[in-house]
């Protein structure tokens, strides 16, 4: 019942040949004896019971092998022996068996392709959310004003007056949100026509898009809209999924380090789902509706903002349909009289 095996020590890394046996108590299987040489060509015995050691199957062109928990290891130079009781042998054998038939390899990779996709689609968004949701203020504040400064960068100095700077930010004073956002109006510079709202609460809009207003609701039709992307931290998690991998990780680790050295640039590059449009869109048509003002300067705005989509980055979808779409909401909620 001896069986030839190559032993690892666990000291050196060249294997010694040796001889592995089993040991009986009372008629039992009480573990085994290792048998082998040593470097000076001294005989050595060494003995093992059964909860030492894990298997390990063969893979490959791997050999059967057994880990022990001192760190050496043994491999067989075939099978293991009857007599050794291997932990999930079946399951491994099963297994093996799966790996030489096309059939389960293909198996495989289409479940795989399932997995990434469903985490991809549905594991990465549910952390971002639940990271955008649940950042500490001052880590949300710091990320922010990163991101803010990065925007100032690529904008320039407003040409637009002082008084009609000021009368902008009255209008956004009408809405009643939360929470409340600094407004700056800058030169489109890099950004072009354009508004962004920013995770330190900050929404910047460009004088290439005031000018292209015909309204000042329009204006505030816009300001809403990005009030509604703060509001449900559509930025932030945006910016969070655009890590891919790196979400799940942080809510596994918790390194806001990471966070605060990967975000401030994504979150000035975020470009939102379909779904946090229509969200942020429904959040501007009910404070529009609020103040007694029609939702269709919302859809005014838009519409004047694809004709003109070459020049235009402000929450605008790639597609026309997608625009049509947002301003099909609209005018779906256009119950109050127009102002």
């Amino acid at each position: 019942m001896t069986s030839t095996i190559r032993y690892f020590d666990g000291r050196i890394s060249t294997p010694h040949p040796a001889h592995i046996h089993p040991v009986y108590y009372q008629g039992v299987l009480d573990g085994f004896v290792i048998t082998w040489k040593d470097t000076s060509n001294t005989q050595q015995q060494k003995r093992h019971f059964p909860k030492d050691y894990e298997y390990l199957p063969a893979v490959d062109k791997a050999p059967h092998a057994l880990i022990m928990s001192d760190g050496s290891k043994i491999e067989f130079l075939g099978k293991p022996p009857d007599w050794l009781p291997l932990h999930h042998q079946k399951l491994f054998s099963q297994v093996s068996h799966m790996e030489k038939h096309w059939k389960w390899v293909a198996v495989g990779i289409a479940v795989m392709c399932v997995l990434v996709v469903g985490l991809y689609r549905f594991g990465i968004p549910l952390a971002a959310h639940h990271i955008a949701h649940s950042l500490p203020h001052d880590i949300l504040m710091e990320i922010g004003d990163s991101g803010e400064n990065e925007v100032l960068e690529m904008t320039t100095q407003s040409i637009i007056s002082q008084k009609r700077q000021d009368a902008i930010t009255a209008l956004y004073h009408k809405l009643d949100p939360n929470p409340k956002a600094k407004i700056l109006i800058r030169g489109g510079g890099e950004l072009g026509m354009n508004a962004v709202a920013i995770a330190n609460n900050t929404i910047v809009i460009t004088d290439e898009l005031i000018i292209l207003s015909h309204h000042d609701d329009e204006i505030l039709a816009v300001l809403a809209h990005e009030q509604g992307h703060l509001t449900h931290r559509h930025t932030l998690e945006k910016a969070i999924s655009s890590l891919g991998v790196g979400a799940l990780i942080f809510v596994a680790t918790g390194d806001v380090n990471s966070l605060l050295l990967t975000l401030p640039s994504l979150l000035t590059f975020a470009h939102y789902s379909q779904q946090a449009e229509l969200e942020a869109d429904k959040f501007a048509i009910d404070e529009l509706k609020r103040l007694g003002i029609s939702p269709i300067h919302l859809a005014n705005i838009l519409e004047r903002m694809s004709k003109d989509a070459k020049h235009s980055h402000w929450s605008m979808p790639s597609t026309h349909p997608t625009t049509e779409q947002r301003i099909k909401q609209v005018k779906q909620n256009l119950d109050s009289p127009s102002h």
